[in-house]
């Protein structure tokens, strides 16, 4: 190999490697405004976005094998707790595992977000979450605002400063 192809080859190689890029970055959604999500949670109960209409509401598409998931997860639980009292929610759809399965990662992550099971991915299909992690900002109006592929730390930096913006947004009257 020529001297210049290797180094474009090593630079390639250090790009992909876990860790070697930078933090996923928050975009302006550009697609269907308002897209519906519910079905059943993992504690057996409705899960319905538009009832969380009025709260900024976090959606995000996730699963048990996948490392950026688990590795961004206690952040969303952080952010969860920090904007406590709030008008703030999180589902998190899980994509495609069993009941079983979901609940023993989120005992052994000592995680306890909302999970909406989503077995037969038609949620995640619905919203073009086509790789994993995705994750979708919804205004209290039930509009999705902003979205994010890949890992993102939720509770500082970028992703608390907009989804503070958001809550700032967000109507206080009867919340």
């Amino acid at each position: 190999m020529k001297p210049v192809a290797v180094l474009v080859l090593a630079a390639a190689l250090a790009a992909a490697a876990p860790g070697a890029s930078a933090e996923a970055s928050i975009k302006p959604w550009s697609g269907t405004p308002r897209l519906a999500l519910s079905g059943r949670g993992l504690d057996g109960h409705g899960v319905d976005l538009e009832a969380l209409q009025g709260h900024v509401v976090l959606v995000n598409f996730w699963a048990t094998w996948c490392e950026p998931c688990i590795a961004e997860m206690p952040s969303i639980e952080r952010l969860r707790a920090k904007l406590g009292g709030q008008p703030f929610d999180v589902i998190a759809v899980n994509y495609g595992e069993s009941r079983e399965r979901i609940t023993e990662f989120l005992q052994r992550q000592h995680v306890s977000l909302p999970v909406l099971l989503d077995p037969g991915q038609e949620a995640a299909n619905a919203w073009n979450a086509k790789g994993l992690p995705m994750t979708f900002l919804v205004d209290a109006d039930g509009r999705v605002r902003y979205w994010v592929f890949g890992e993102m730390d939720w509770d500082r930096g970028e992703g608390l400063k907009v989804v503070q913006q958001l809550v700032a947004e967000a109507p206080r009257a009867g919340h």
